[in-house]
């Protein structure tokens, strides 16, 4: 899925709607090129953004052929810790919710 070219256009509309405190993107898109470790980055914020409950549809609409990936990532953070993570649990389940209208594959 790395391979994947994200629309820079996509990732600065994301970019100008989330709050500043929140928005590690911006400064990878004033980058020319990107690292390996660049592009790790960027889907990392971008799994952290979807389980923000106000980014959750902001970024399903701009990413949609991302959305599995982002969430199966988010259920390996879960997993990471041996304890049941019960907050990203929760946070995950509701953002399923409200993907599921928008992408059917999350049903499956």
């Amino acid at each position: 899925m790395e391979s994947l070219e994200l629309s820079l256009t996509s990732l600065g509309a994301i970019s100008r709607h989330i709050d500043k405190s929140h928005n590690e993107l911006s400064k990878y898109l004033a980058k020319q090129i990107w690292s390996q470790q660049d592009r790790q980055c960027v889907l990392e914020c971008l799994v952290q953004l979807l389980l923000e409950k106000e980014y959750t549809l902001l970024i399903a609409r701009h990413l949609r052929p991302l959305i599995l990936d982002l969430l199966e990532r988010n259920a390996e953070r879960i997993k990471v810790d041996v304890r049941l993570n019960h907050d990203l649990h929760e946070r995950l389940c509701v953002a399923l919710s409200k993907l599921l209208n928008i992408s059917p594959d999350a049903q499956v």
